[in-house]
């Protein structure tokens, strides 16, 4: 088991998880947070958690140094373009089951998959294809495409594969040169004062538990952007992207007792069909010889 621990992807797989199991504290915490408190001033309030958990992490382990980017437009462009994808998945987590959230982001792994070929040179085999398209078929189930339902909001729950793979690989191709902690600072930045001028006419005062249960999010937030990092990093994309399905399941068990929300038959297909898929894909892993990739850098043998 030790021995297996220590192969990267088996090591990537393993900081998936914890990732997921991050973002799922946080989004739970959040979708209470927004009965309580307008949309800008949550996510602001936020995203200034996120910040703060985070910097003052780094200056507790002097590791504010590695803010230092040779790359600059790269970290300015995909700041940019992580603000406009948050704005969207705030949009589904406020009016979406924490399900249908991650099964939407269970769409990303067919891109990457696609993808992955042309920009990391990584490919996958015929078992592994089959597998994520398997698992796509499963998400389209789920989510029940109709282009007589969409709205603004059904749309940026649909963007959300598209987006979180370009975020994922963009991130991948930078971490060459740059650190997990340059990547994960830099994006909250443009998201933070944007949302701190959005709706402030509607701003309201929140009590201390308001406060904590905001501040607790923004650090799961942070941790689990950075875990999804040091996973894709050390991780080959193709092999440990459909490990992202276990996120499913995790929101669903949160929506069933926290929301009272409870699948039909259509859901349940398509969770099938795409827990197929990572099952598939894990034994695909375990095949997988392990190697060191060429990206993986010295301190990636040990602690992210």
């Amino acid at each position: 088991m030790t021995q297996l621990i220590k192969q990267p992807n088996a090591r990537a797989i393993l900081y998936l998880q914890l990732s997921l199991f991050s973002f799922l504290v946080g989004d739970s915490l959040l979708k209470l947070l927004f009965q309580k408190l307008p949309t800008g001033q949550l996510i602001c309030l936020r995203t200034f958690a996120s910040l703060l958990v985070l910097l003052v992490f780094m200056a507790a382990t002097g590791r504010l140094p590695l803010l230092k980017v040779s790359k600059p437009l790269h970290h300015v462009l995909r700041s940019l373009f992580f603000t406009i994808v948050s704005m969207g998945y705030y949009l589904a987590v406020k009016f979406f089951p924490l399900s249908a959230l991650a099964t939407a982001l269970a769409g990303a792994p067919i891109i990457i998959s696609a993808i992955s070929p042309l920009i990391l040179k990584e490919h996958a085999n015929k078992v592994q294809w089959i597998a994520t398209i398997t698992g796509f078929i499963g998400v389209c189930l789920v989510l029940k495409p109709d282009i007589n339902e969409l709205s603004w909001t059904y749309l940026a729950l649909l963007s959300l594969p598209f987006s979180y793979a370009t975020m994922i690989l963009w991130g991948k191709y930078l971490s060459k040169t740059e650190s997990d902690w340059a990547l994960n600072f830099y994006q909250f930045i443009p998201l933070l004062i944007i949302s701190a001028v959005w709706q402030q006419d509607q701003w309201i005062i929140p009590s201390a538990m308001q406060l904590g249960i905001t501040l607790l999010s923004g650090a799961a937030a942070s941790v689990g952007f950075m875990l999804l990092i040091v996973a894709f990093r050390i991780g080959k994309p193709v092999i440990i992207a459909p490990f992202e399905y276990s996120y499913i399941l995790m929101a669903l068990v949160a929506d069933i007792l926290f929301w009272h929300f409870y699948p039909d038959i259509w859901l349940w297909l398509g969770i099938g069909l795409i827990i197929t898929c990572g099952v598939v894909q894990g034994w695909q892993a375990r095949l997988e010889p392990p190697t060191i990739t060429p990206h993986l850098r010295p301190e990636d043998t040990h602690s992210p």
